[in-house]
């Protein structure tokens, strides 16, 4: 079933790779490293920093990345680059996951141990599957806890999605792509500096794909997609010290659903069409401003974000009409966010905020035609929270030195679905708080050639509100449901060490990672007074260890090539995935996953050959209902594009290069070898 002999010749390929990689830097011009360690990130402190002044390793996926990915959404470029667990399924599912731990597996944001944000607030899904990369400039990935800064969810790290804002010349493009299972894709962008003042960036797209094929099976019939997307941010800067964004998108996306005729690995039912609404989309208002001579500086955030989830699944249950049986959850959040950076010398930053959101989930439920009672109830959250931060630079920025907390309160409530009838529902609420901190200390060394860091901190998830406060009797299931007042959050501790090299050619980044994962929730049947009952609890631990390494070389520095060309890998191997109750391997978590490319530019030509390598796990089986083994996979993707006449632009991808097996989740086998191109006017 897997493809254990390419495994092990792709094994061998990167070992050989690897040897000049690690010698590159001993021989390597002395000079100061100016382009990786100068980068500006924002995500790790909330604040514009140099990428090597801030301990927390900060991975970036820069716009000319995203061109040359061949992919059309956050899930998919998170899969190719970035080391962790993606977790993708047929049509508009795929969660992503960070060092052990990953968003909802069906994309409920509080629900989550990823968080995804969108420039620098949730995003309002944990379905990396819904996000559109059109609007993206660049994508900042922090692996660690992050709840000192960003609260709950923030446990295996954040993906933050910076979108375009309009910088530079006023222009636009117009383009079309086509591809294999009757791809196609139209686009409209507008956007740039009107005048001195305003500035802008919009994007439209439609893109629909019909039934693919995978290496095997053939034709997996019902697993077409359509996407319609719309967005853009308006910038108005009323002097320069004051400047008020805003911003938004809006997705209506659709998909089928296909199964297997009779057990896993039989063949696809064409006749099966359940299908899904998945659409999702956000608005916000962002304010920047510089008071005291530029000393403090204030950004204030509002935001409304809406998000469907709408399963049509007669099928499921034998019906010819698959909108006989239905469950729709619909999620509404508003937000204010505001946080005050004051420069109080040249070495000491503090930073002080607050978050205020509040989230209602809306259930609605169809059987047999009619109203019903959805799996789930209504949710509804209030969360508040504080946080602070400072931030030193001494000895002439040579230690960088970083602590921060944050306190949220919750108050939850579940309340009763939209449709259907219960023998009994009390909509009680709970609520809870949660301190979470962190500190990290970067030391540079040989004219900031080398760097040393070490980070500590704590990340948490906080429990669903039916997992607190539900309490309601469904007739049906014969099962009262009962949340747990006295549930603790899900915490992780974890402590991170490691160093990075920067040198002309090459920067080479390792780190050491060990994270205590603690008050795992779980849930609790048992009978009482001859009746079920269904609630949660804390119970079990785990602990995770493991190396992140990082490589980039330029490959035309060192051997002097009249072209362009780098290389770059990102690796993680797993040294222990333990639950300590049980004495087992933690399910989803690979062995190792290692993540290279190699890109190349010449004048108007630019290429990307591209290559992921995801180590075997322990999966559940759900035809067995045994835990097993899911065995290693890889693929190999191209891309190529020519720019030329000063306007045109002329893309092709080649992707699953070699028509390997790709199976990120048990069951779910992505598409064969499969072609796409697209043609773009720039003015």
């Amino acid at each position: 079933m897997y493809p254990t002999k390419q495994v092990k010749i792709d094994r061998l390929v990167y070992a050989l790779a690897l040897v000049p990689l690690l010698a590159v830097p001993a021989a390597a011009e002395g000079k100061k490293q100016t382009v990786k360690g100068d980068d500006m990130i924002v995500t790790a402190t909330r604040t514009e920093e140099r990428s090597i002044d801030v301990p927390v390793t900060t991975q970036v996926i820069t716009r000319e990345t995203i061109e040359m990915s061949g992919v059309a959404d956050v899930g998919d470029l998170v899969g190719k680059y970035v080391t962790g667990h993606y977790h993708k399924y047929n049509g508009l599912l795929s969660p992503i996951g960070l060092r052990g731990f990953r968003t909802d597996a069906h994309g409920a944001d509080l629900a989550g141990y990823v968080l995804i944000l969108v420039d620098g607030h949730r995003i309002g899904t944990g379905n990396a599957a819904k996000i559109n990369l059109d609007r993206i400039e660049r994508v900042e990935v922090i692996k660690g806890p992050a709840s000192a800064l960003y609260g709950s969810a923030a446990m295996g790290g954040v993906v933050n999605l910076i979108t375009k804002k309009g910088d530079g010349k006023l222009g636009g493009s117009v383009g079309g792509e086509y591809g294999s299972f009757d791809y196609y894709k139209t686009q409209v962008t507008g956007g740039g500096e009107v005048n001195e003042k305003f500035r802008f960036f919009a994007t439209a797209d439609i893109d629909d794909i019909g039934d693919y094929k995978d290496p095997t099976f053939g034709t997996v019939y019902n697993s077409g997609v359509e996407k319609k997307n719309i967005g853009g941010n308006f910038v108005y800067a009323f002097s320069e010290r004051h400047e008020l964004r805003l911003g938004g998108n809006y997705s209506d996306l659709t998909s089928e659903s296909p199964s297997w005729a009779a057990g896993t690995y039989s063949s696809y039912v064409k006749e099966y069409d359940d299908h899904n609404d998945k659409s999702t989309g956000y608005a916000d208002l962002e304010y920047n401003g510089d008071f005291f001579g530029g000393a403090v500086h204030w950004r204030g955030m509002a935001y409304y974000l809406w998000d469907k989830n709408h399963w049509f699944s007669g099928n499921s249950y034998g019906n010819s009409d698959p909108d006989s049986y239905q469950t729709k959850y619909i999620d509404e959040t508003v937000g204010t966010d505001h946080q005050f950076t004051w420069k109080m010398t040249s070495w000491n930053s503090l930073l002080a905020g607050f978050t205020m959101e509040n989230l209602e989930k809306k259930s609605y439920g169809v059987a047999d035609s009619l109203p019903a009672r959805p799996y789930t109830p209504g949710l509804d959250y209030d969360n508040q929270a504080l946080f602070i931060q400072d931030s030193l630079d001494l000895l002439d920025n040579r230690v960088n030195i970083i602590a921060a907390a944050r306190y949220d309160r919750f108050d939850v409530t579940t309340k009763r679905a939209e449709t259907g009838s219960y023998a009994s529902f009390n909509e009680r609420s709970e609520d809870y708080s949660h301190v979470s901190p962190k500190v990290g200390v970067g030391v540079k060394l040989f004219d900031e050639k080398l760097r040393l860091r070490a980070n500590a901190g704590e990340g948490f998830k906080s429990p669903t509100a039916d997992q607190l406060s539900a309490d309601y009797y469904h007739t049906t299931r014969d099962v009262h449901y009962r949340g747990n007042p006295d549930l603790d959050p899900e915490t992780s501790m974890s402590y991170d060490i490691g160093f990075d090299l920067f040198f002309s050619p090459v920067t080479f980044k390792f780190s050491y990672f060990h994270t205590d994962y603690e008050d795992k929730i779980v849930s609790k049947v048992y009978s009482e007074g001859g009746q079920t009952v269904s609630t949660y609890e804390n119970h079990g631990d785990a602990t995770l260890t493991g190396f992140d390494i990082g490589v980039e070389w330029a490959l035309d520095k060192t051997f002097r090539l009249p072209f362009t060309a780098s290389l770059w890998s990102n690796m993680t191997f797993n040294t222990t995935y333990r639950d300590e109750l049980t004495q087992s391997d933690l399910l989803y978590t690979s062995d190792y996953e290692i993540k290279t490319g190699l890109n190349i530019g010449y004048q108007g030509l630019s290429g990307q050959l591209s290559h992921a390598l995801i180590g075997p796990q322990m999966i559940d089986n759900w035809d067995t209902y045994q835990v097993e083994e899911k065995g290693a996979f890889s693929y190999w993707d191209l891309t190529l594009r020519y720019r030329f006449d000063e306007h045109w632009e002329v893309k092709g991808s080649v992707l699953n290069l070699f028509d390997q097996e790709v199976e990120w989740v048990r069951g779910y086998l992505m598409p064969e070898r499969n072609f796409l191109v697209g043609l773009t006017y720039n003015f």
